[in-house]
This record gives structure tokens, C-alpha cells and sequence, in this order.
């Protein structure tokens, strides 16, 4: 049986955004706390810069992408059901875009269960820009809606991982 107090005080010392949503991560940490202690397990490997690109299994429910791309100057709102995103920069910054789920219009694609995406061109209010970067690591749930991989000044070369926990 996993201590949640325990976990949450792992959670606590990670680098995590301003703009994270606590609370909602406090009742994440107790509803499921078997997958958030192993996303914490595999963010704490000292190797996370070598992974190369692609799918990396955490649990039989929960994995990481790790991925390299230019940061841009527009993107697409996106939006998942099943899992919460924890985004880590590794190298370089982007700013993510987040809104509620709510504020969601000019839908783009319809929901894929499979890849637990669909996406949207707009929010109609309550935009927030999250700076990510190696010290300030985002956590999205299903009631974010969010945009990452925007350039903060100019496009820059990023680095990234994003753990999908299962919820």
C-alpha cells in the first residue's frame, strides 16, 4: 500500500509549474496512487536526457513519450479523457497554453479513444500561458484544455518527455 502523504511530498519536490492544478493533483495522487508513484519512479531515473525518441512503458497503464521538435509560433488546443499529461522540458522552453475544458471551440477533429486526443482551434476565454522548461514541469488534466509546444520569443530546439498517467 502506497503512503499518499508520502507521495504527495515526492510530488511536492519536483520542479512543478505555478500554474499547475493542485488540488486536482492532491486527489489524483489519492484516487490512483499506484500510477502517479511510478511516474514519479521513472521522473527521477538519472538517465531521462539519454532516452531516446519514442514510447517508453512506465506500467501495463501508463508510459512516457519522449520526443525532440522545434517549438512554433501557433498550434492546435488539444484535450484527453483517460490520461494526465506531465510535461518535462528538457532542453530549451515553450510556453503552454491552457484554458478550461469548457472554454473549448472550433472543434478541429473528433474525440480518437485509441490515441485519447481531440483537438481545437480556439478558447473562448480564461487563457493562461504556462512557462515549461527543466524547472517548471506542467501537469494537464482532462479538465484542461491545452496548446504546448509554443515558442516563447522565437521557435527554439525542445526536448521533451510527457508522462501519460492513466486516471
Amino acid at each position: 500500500m502506497i503512503d499518499t502523504k508520502e507521495l504527495a511530498q515526492i510530488w511536492a519536490a519536483f520542479p512543478l509549474s505555478e500554474e499547475n492544478d493542485a488540488a486536482q493533483l492532491a486527489e489524483q495522487l489519492k484516487n490512483n496512487p499506484e500510477e502517479w508513484a511510478a511516474a514519479a519512479e521513472f521522473l527521477k531515473r538519472p538517465d531521462l536526457d539519454s532516452l531516446p525518441a519514442g514510447r517508453h512503458e512506465i506500467t501495463a497503464h501508463s508510459f512516457a513519450a519522449v520526443s525532440e521538435y522545434d517549438s512554433r509560433a501557433e498550434g492546435k488546443y488539444e484535450a484527453h479523457k483517460d490520461y494526465a499529461d506531465i510535461q518535462l522540458i528538457l532542453e530549451g522552453a515553450e510556453n503552454i497554453w491552457i484554458a478550461p475544458i469548457d472554454a473549448a471551440t472550433e472543434r478541429l477533429s473528433d474525440y480518437d479513444p485509441v490515441k485519447d486526443i481531440e483537438f481545437f482551434g480556439a478558447a473562448s476565454h480564461d487563457e493562461r500561458a504556462a512557462l515549461a522548461d527543466r524547472k517548471h514541469w506542467v501537469i494537464l488534466f482532462p479538465s484542461d484544455l491545452h496548446k504546448p509546444c509554443i515558442a516563447i520569443d522565437k521557435p527554439v530546439h525542445i526536448h521533451k518527455i510527457v508522462v501519460k498517467v492513466k486516471l
